[in-house]
């Protein structure tokens, strides 16, 4: 029995022996895996705070190149509202001289400063759209297709190549009319920019059925696959204006005409076939969103030649005064080929300080609406006639005079004539009478007019 105690006593020392080598085994192998996995978690807490802190700088530099080019926008948007303050400072001043003068080779030259002064403010006006502002007002009521197409037009320098058949009756709401004639103005200037100056860039306006469409087709040379890419980029809205992107000439239509589509929800669209007259379509998709019924004809306008060149938009004039402006609304079609009469200006300010008249007569018929082309026409015509009949009236003038002055003559060459023959006569007979007085002396003869004939 004692034999066995101690044999089993011998077993359990032995056992436990084996149990502590192995525990002490098992925590020097622990206390190294738990060494190893601090130094792990030291390397890694280094490591994320090098990451944090580089991700820190980065941060700094992005939102430091943010603030630079927000101050950059805010700054692009302060000389562009200068410039157009100081374009609208001029067309006003324009305005006023084309009130007070009525000589048509000096009303021709005030159009073409205006018409320059409307080119500064759209450029100035797409600079703002760029830099986060909207286009222009509210218009308060809509405005026909073709009268914002047509507006459009009047904003580009060489309006005349432009020509719009429209084939749909609708209007654009108040609240995007401005934006679309600006982004229809960029296309026309784009087309004309980069066609041959003899060619003609045709403007086509009809329904779809999720809206209206407006097609630009232009006679150019067309545009290579990675410049069609680079545009539809453009057009496709979210551009910023960043100083470092926009190179020595920048191309700031398109990325503006984008911001427009974007902000106002129309689509521009740049078809990669070739135009049917050989250079580029643009399509630009208006949906029924911005569409409404066009106002009932009430005041006929003449044409956008005008304050269709402001960015800013004016109520419709009085039917005795017409505006040459944008058109207001519900303005009849063009009918024949016989130009109207010489438009008449009317402002605002004149029209808010004229009094109302309570029993006023019925206006007159309207007359048709003019086109760009047939203002200019009419211009042509109605400078080339006013100096035909001035030069006619100076010539009329002129014989008139000559024809007085030789008859003034030859009434006083008569008259000397007459009293010279007398003199002779009454010398003639006191010569009879009186042999003593010497003889008379011989008229001066005039082409067998008058001759003396002594007895």
């Amino acid at each position: 029995m004692t034999q066995w105690s101690v044999t089993a006593t011998g077993v359990l020392a032995v056992l436990a022996l084996v149990a502590a080598a192995r525990y002490r085994a098992v925590s020097v192998t622990h206390r190294g895996r738990a060494d190893r996995m601090q130094q792990d978690l030291a390397r890694l807490q280094e490591r994320l705070d090098a990451e944090l802190f580089r991700r820190g700088a980065e941060l700094a530099v992005v939102q430091q190149e943010q603030e630079l080019t927000a101050s950059t926008q805010r700054a692009f948007l302060s000389v562009a509202r200068r410039i157009l303050v100081m374009a609208h400072d001029q067309q006003a001043l324009l305005d006023e001289m084309e009130r007070t003068h009525d000589d048509p080779a000096l009303l021709e030259g005030l159009l073409k400063a205006d018409h320059a002064a409307a080119q500064q403010a759209r450029l100035a006006q797409t600079l703002a759209v760029l830099c986060g502002a909207r286009a222009g007002r509210h218009w308060p009521e809509p405005v026909t297709l073709e009268d914002v197409v047509r507006g459009a037009q009047s904003r580009i320098l060489p309006f005349q190549r432009v020509v719009v058949r429209s084939r749909i009756e609708t209007a654009v709401v108040g609240a995007a009319a401005e934006a679309l004639i600006h982004a229809i103005a960029e296309l026309l200037d784009n087309a004309t920019r980069y066609s041959p100056p003899s060619t003609q860039v045709f403007v086509t306006l009809m329904p779809v059925h999720n809206g209206a469409v407006i097609e630009i087709d232009d006679g150019g040379v067309g545009m290579p696959e990675q410049a069609i890419a680079k545009a539809a980029a453009a057009l496709a809205g979210g551009s910023t204006l960043e100083v470092s992107r926009l190179g020595e000439v920048p191309q700031l239509g398109l990325a503006a005409v984008g911001r427009l589509a974007e902000q106002y929800g129309f689509r521009v669209t740049l078809s990669s076939a070739p135009s049917p007259y050989g250079g580029v379509r643009v399509v630009v998709l208006l949906p029924n969103a911005l569409l409404t019924e066009p106002l009932p004809p009430t005041v006929p306008g003449l044409g956008p030649d005008d304050r269709a060149f402001t960015p800013h938009p004016r109520p419709a004039a009085p039917a005795e005064h017409p505006l040459l402006e944008t058109p207001p609304p519900g303005r009849p079609p063009v009918t024949g080929d016989t130009p109207p009469p010489l438009p008449r200006r009317s402002h605002r300010r004149d029209r808010a300080h004229r009094p109302a008249q309570h029993a006023a007569p019925p206006a007159p018929p309207a007359p048709p609406y003019r086109s760009a082309r047939d203002a200019q026409a009419f211009m042509a015509m109605f400078q080339a006639g006013t100096a035909s009949g001035r030069s006619a009236a100076q010539a009329h003038a002129q014989a008139h005079a000559q024809a007085h002055a030789q008859a003034q003559v030859q009434a006083q060459v008569q008259a000397q004539a007459q009293a010279q023959l007398q003199a002779h006569t009454q010398l003639q007979a006191q010569a009879r009478f009186d042999p003593s007085l010497p003889p008379s002396p011989r008229l001066p003869q005039r082409s067998g007019e008058f001759h003396d004939h002594h007895p």
